[in-house]
């Protein structure tokens, strides 16, 4: 038997984590199920203060002009042994 579970959330905390859901290719409600399952299972839940870790606007411009850079083949060489990386250094 099956029951309705109603609670209050952040509107955009659901929309994302009903996108990820689907990016994933699974029910949201498959989630929610799978986390209540876990926390009386394990009769554990964790919070955490620590804010998610995001890049500065600096090192998020960096890794975007890499990205651009590895797929063009610009400003970057291929090796085949960490020896010849490293050739010039020693």
């Amino acid at each position: 038997m099956q029951t309705t579970v109603i609670f209050k959330t952040d509107k955009k905390l659901k929309v994302s984590a009903q996108e990820t859901a689907k990016r994933m290719g699974i029910p949201f409600s498959a989630v929610m199920n799978r986390l209540v399952k876990e926390f009386v299972e394990r009769k554990v839940i964790t919070f955490d203060e620590r804010p998610s870790l995001k890049p500065t606007p600096y090192l998020a411009r960096i890794l975007r002009q890499q990205e651009k850079d590895l797929k063009s083949g610009k400003n970057f060489e291929v090796f085949n042994s960490v020896e010849e990386a490293f050739a010039d250094l020693v």
